[in-house]
This record gives C-alpha cells, structure tokens and sequence, in this order.
C-alpha cells in the first residue's frame, strides 16, 4: 500500500510540477524522510528540489538571450526550460528564432549533455582534415564547433556547439548563406553569463 501511495504523489508531482517556492518545503520532506530511514522518499524530495532549482536557473538563463539574431525575432511562446532526473539528469533550455522568409534559428543550452565528450574531442583534434565542412570557431571567449551541412536540395544549414563546463550550447540555423553572418549571429549568445549560471 505504501508504494502505491508513492507511486501516486509521484505521479502527481510529475504531472503537475512544482513552484519555486517549494524548494523549501521539499528540503524539509528529505530531511524528514531521512531521519525515517525513508530514503527512497529522501532521493525523490531531493530530486524535487533539484528540478526546482533547475528551473529557476534556467529562467535566468532564457532572460540573457537575445530577443534578435540577424533579421529574425525570438518566438517567446515557444521557449522551453526543462528540469529533471527522470529522462536525464539536468536542465535543458531552448528558443527558437523566425524570421518572415524560410530562416530560422535555435539555441539549446543542455547540461550534462550525453554528446559533449564528442564535441570536446573533435575541438581537441590537431586539425580537420577528413571534413571541410567542420572548423574551430571562438564565440566569445569559448572554442566551438561550426559545421556546415547541405541537403539533397542545396540547402545549406549550421550547427555551432560550444561546450561550456559540463553544459553544452548548441545553436542552429539555416536558410543563411553566409558563414560570417552565422559566426556573428553566435557571438550575441551571452556565454559567458550562461556560463555563470551553468557551473
């Protein structure tokens, strides 16, 4: 009966989510499940706890993007913050970009990003020899990696990823020709406020 009672205010919590100013309290249940050698209920207030925190962070880091890239403005409705310990462990922010015409751009600040070793393996490569379409960049003062890609159509698109600690910013666009305008464009991601928040 009573894992049916976790599992139902577990149900509840994920469903619904928490507001910052539940931190507290869900400190308070950890504690009090630990001192009740409840520690599977300690883990889940504190895994609360954590997404809360996650999300605030997370706030603050969507009030640092820039509201414009190029001709394009942010679509606000669409911006995303997700804190958990259930898919993955961590915080994921995004905001995508439109402009009138076919461009368009995003930004995704992930932590604890599962491909970040590979990004930060390729930009310590000596060189990219194999790969024309990939170089190293500096966004502010953080290396990165631009690759260009192409469709079957011609169409060209970008991806820039900059790995900042143990979080991972990644911007893209396409229906740019320009690989100057996108270097640009990349450099108005504040990362080093990010970076900030992401250590």
């Amino acid at each position: 009966m009573k894992n049916i009672v976790s599992t139902l205010i577990i149900a509840v919590f994920v469903g619904t989510g928490l507001s910052a100013q539940d931190v507290n309290a869900q400190l308070k249940e950890a504690q009090s499940a630990y001192k009740s050698g409840e520690l599977q209920n300690t883990r889940f207030a504190l895994q609360q706890a954590l997404n809360e925190i996650d999300r605030a962070i997370g706030a603050e880091i969507i009030k640092l993007l820039p509201e414009k890239m190029g001709n394009m403005a942010a679509v606000e409705t669409e911006d995303n913050i997700t804190a958990t310990s259930m898919a993955f462990a961590g915080l994921f922010v995004s905001r995508s970009y439109k402009a009138e015409d076919e461009t368009n751009a995003s930004i995704q600040i992930m932590s604890d990003a599962p491909f970040l070793a590979g990004v930060n393996a390729l930009l310590a490569l000596p060189s990219f020899v194999s790969d024309p379409n990939q170089k190293r960049i500096r966004i502010g003062s953080y290396r990165a990696l631009l690759q260009k890609n192409q469709d079957d159509t011609g169409a060209i698109s970008w991806d820039v990823q900059i790995p900042v600690s143990s979080t991972l910013i990644s911007f893209h666009c396409s229906g740019i020709q320009s690989e100057n305008d996108v270097t640009e464009m990349a450099n108005t991601i504040p990362v080093e406020q990010i970076a900030k928040f992401a250590q």
